[in-house]
């Protein structure tokens, strides 16, 4: 039976749909995890090196997407942006670290930001709406020996379409301190008309994770 790890999952998503898939697939978070399963509670790079056969990964990405590189220019922000540019090094040099695991098949998310831009392009960016949920939410894998995730636009001869409607953002408004009314736009961060929390946007869509599974099974074997 192949062994898969899941790396940086505390929900057991993608762990468990690789498990309807027969395989030995194990989570590792510093977390517990929140669903019963195999799991494996603590730092990831203390496991990485047992063995596996395939590792799907989702390496913390505060300090490296987009939305915070702003805050690195020190220039503005003086002694907090050297402290910002220190974690996003340490957070450059776990990303790479996984990347580089002694593993055959790897893949790692993340959204577009520092690594995407100055380390290493992305083998691919996906949407959830390309696999039939109603939320958008740009994101980038980086692959080895695993294919690009497929998913269809439209209808084929041969393809059925797994594409949702681009979904319309959700308009949140809000006031600053100063009094002024800001208006700022969502797709897969309303809950019951609040954010989502950041450990709830960290969760992996379940179509996202089934079509890893049913794709990459054979490949990993």
């Amino acid at each position: 039976m192949k062994r898969i790890l899941i790396g940086c999952e505390y929900s057991g998503t993608v762990r468990d749909a690789f498990i309807k898939k027969g395989f030995d697939a194990w989570s590792c978070d510093i977390l517990a995890t929140d669903k019963p399963g195999p799991h494996l509670q603590g730092d990831i790079l203390n496991f990485i090196n047992n063995g596996w056969d395939a590792f799907i990964g989702f390496p913390p990405c505060t300090f490296l997407s987009s939305a915070g590189l702003h805050y690195c220019n020190i220039e503005v922000h003086g002694n907090a942006a050297i402290e910002r540019i220190y974690k996003r090094n340490k957070a450059i040099e776990f990303f790479l670290k996984l990347y580089s695991a002694p593993i055959n098949h790897i893949c790692l998310e993340n959204p577009l930001g520092h690594i995407s831009s100055n380390i290493l392009k992305p083998t691919q960016i996906i949407h959830p709406y390309y696999f039939g949920e109603r939320q958008m939410k740009r994101t980038a894998l980086w692959l080895k020996n695993l294919p690009p995730l497929q998913h269809n636009a439209e209808n084929t001869l041969f393809e059925v379409r797994t594409h949702t409607d681009k979904p319309v953002p959700d308009q949140i408004q809000f006031r600053k301190a100063t009094g002024q009314i800001k208006r700022r736009y969502f797709t897969d961060c309303i809950t019951n008309n609040k954010l989502k929390s950041g450990h709830e946007k960290s969760k992996l869509f379940q179509s996202i994770a089934d079509a890893m599974a049913n794709q990459w099974s054979d490949v990993i074997g």
